[in-house]
């Protein structure tokens, strides 16, 4: 039975996460485990971690956990288990012991506020998108689930030889759940836009990619973020894929891939190499 992890802080963005977690469920057939990790505050005059506050903590998140386990179990028809647990410690440590153990298909985050860039910026979570081997799928606030018809596998050509590859098993799922279509944007930021082409062409990743029938874009930009965004400009997709092995989640803290983000609704998953 595949699972699927979806921490919660009992925000907004957290619960709309919850729900995008549900519906896909329903389709992948996956179970949800919800998660919500108390942190112990920075210690001040003004709060300390007391027995009695510990408790309290605990009960609180209890509750709405199971508040949203129930909401959750009405949304999917009680077709889908739903279970929960609450943890103390490191958000991005907790986490990540639990992916160990479960395998999850999928970690399902809520970006905070309209952008992924607000819940990029100084969000304890944030970490996960570093530590976390799972493929981890961010989700704006405001988006609803749909299924993924036309996916977008945003890479350059060191994705091509790397992450991509590992990956195959994962689109093919995809393919076979959604009937999904994949269009490939290459953005290249350093070699000659022919050699790359060539590069693509001989190499053997191509061959392997032949039953999903892609569509090849090939893109130059200074950054690679910039060639997304101008794919998305101008065309739909209902999720994008990026392989972080050097940029990160697209280094969403600089001043080019937050572009990205404001712009994008979209969801966005994150595969490690």
């Amino acid at each position: 039975m595949k699972s699927i992890v979806v921490p919660i802080n009992f925000s907004p963005c957290a619960a709309n996460a919850a729900h995008y977690a549900a519906d896909l469920a329903l389709v992948i057939k996956a179970d949800i485990h919800l998660v919500h990790v108390i942190e112990a505050p920075v210690s001040s005059a003004d709060l300390m971690m007391t027995d009695d506050l510990y408790r309290e903590m605990i009960e609180a998140a209890n509750l709405e956990l199971q508040r949203l386990q129930v909401e959750l179990t009405r949304r999917t028809h009680q077709r889908i288990k739903v279970d929960y647990i609450v943890e103390a410690g490191s958000v991005s440590a907790k986490v990540k012991e639990l992916c160990l153990r479960m395998k999850p298909y999928a970690v399902i985050l809520g970006a905070t506020g309209s952008t992924l860039e607000k819940f990029l910026d100084g969000s304890p979570v944030a970490s996960l998108l570093r530590y976390l081997d799972s493929p981890i799928l961010v989700v704006p606030e405001t988006a609803a689930f749909h299924h993924f018809r036309h996916i977008l596998l945003a890479c350059d050509m060191d994705d091509i030889g790397s992450g991509m590859p590992n990956s195959l098993p994962l689109l093919k799922d995809l393919r076979a759940y959604f009937g999904s279509r994949f269009d490939i944007v290459t953005v290249e930021t350093k070699k000659v836009l022919d050699d790359e082409a060539c590069t693509f062409e001989s190499g053997g990743w191509k061959e392997l990619l032949k039953d999903l029938y892609p569509v090849i874009h090939y893109i130059r930009k200074p950054k690679v973020e910039e060639g997304i965004l101008e794919y998305l400009s101008h065309n739909e997709a209902d999720l994008v894929m990026v392989f972080p092995k050097k940029y990160g989640l697209l280094d969403f803290h600089t001043s080019q891939s937050r572009k990205l983000a404001e712009h994008s609704p979209v969801p966005v998953l994150s595969l490690h190499a």
